[in-house]
């Protein structure tokens, strides 16, 4: 009943992050090409999409609505009038997942009304391998069914964590945007082999897996970074001004998109 392998999924606006999240659910055998379908305006991006992936390529969104899972991949300001075109051509028991910044389920909801499930997610670029993290809103409309379908396809790209809708915010810069952060300090750590006399390419593998090593070690222990950092005696870093600098990351970020909802009016 809840297999997405039997359901219709439409993707709404195929860019970069609907790109990665349609290769995804290819990769992964979510949902087979023959049931998806891909919204795109531009020319060139459809020709892309179809000679990359073979999935039917459309560039009116209404045809969307058609589908039993419709994926929202628009940028925020695109959000509400896309949806006011959706709304009267949705049905009952459809699920609509918003992965746009800035845009709350709860005004998502003023113009979807409870007739279809509404979630709001915000996966990060590690979705593309079914490793991302991904904050969610599920919505008041929520039914059983919807529920099990929004689980296993925020599953197929990586670990869903439920947070209301006032963190949201705050977790594009934690979350979506953290690995931004991330890939210089992987980066710098492999220069610092290279440097050192070590080959790039075993320098960046030594560096990437240091940072995956250490974030499994926090997860599956339990234990906080502070209590782990005891267990290697020489520690070099300027740990304060480290955590300073991911701090005022995050918190640029939160304020950026802060800025771009009061922009928006929302």
């Amino acid at each position: 009943m809840n297999n997405l392998r039997d359901k219709r999924i439409a993707i709404v606006g195929v860019g970069l992050m609907g790109g990665l999240l349609l290769d995804r659910l290819l990769a992964s055998e979510t949902c087979p090409k023959e049931q998806i379908i891909a919204c795109e305006p531009r020319p060139e991006r459809q020709s892309e999409i179809k000679e990359r992936h073979g999935v039917t390529v459309i560039a009116d969104n209404r045809p969307a609505t058609e589908a039993d899972v419709i994926i929202l991949a628009i940028p925020p300001g695109e959000v509400l009038p896309v949806l006011k075109e959706l709304a009267p051509l949705l049905r009952p028991g459809q699920l609509l997942l918003s992965v746009a910044a800035a845009v709350p389920l709860a005004v998502m909801e003023e113009v979807m009304g409870d007739r279809v499930a509404v979630v709001w997610a915000l996966p990060n670029s590690p979705a593309l391998i079914g490793q991302g993290v991904i904050p969610v809103v599920y919505g008041r409309a929520m039914t059983p069914e919807t529920q099990a379908l929004a689980e296993k396809l925020l599953a197929c790209w990586g670990e869903a964590v439920e947070v209301p809708d006032e963190w949201m915010n705050l977790c594009v810069g934690l979350t979506a945007a953290g690995p931004t952060y991330i890939f210089p300090v992987i980066d710098a750590l492999a220069e610092a082999g290279v440097q050192g006399g070590i080959p790039r390419d075993v320098a960046l593998r030594l560096a990437a897996s240091v940072v995956r090593g250490s974030g499994a070690l926090v997860l599956e222990t339990g234990l906080s970074p502070k209590v782990l950092m005891a267990l290697t005696p020489l520690q070099t870093l300027r740990e304060a001004e480290t955590r300073v600098l991911f701090t005022e990351a995050v918190e640029i970020a939160h304020s950026k998109t802060n800025a771009l909802q009061n922009k928006l009016g929302l």
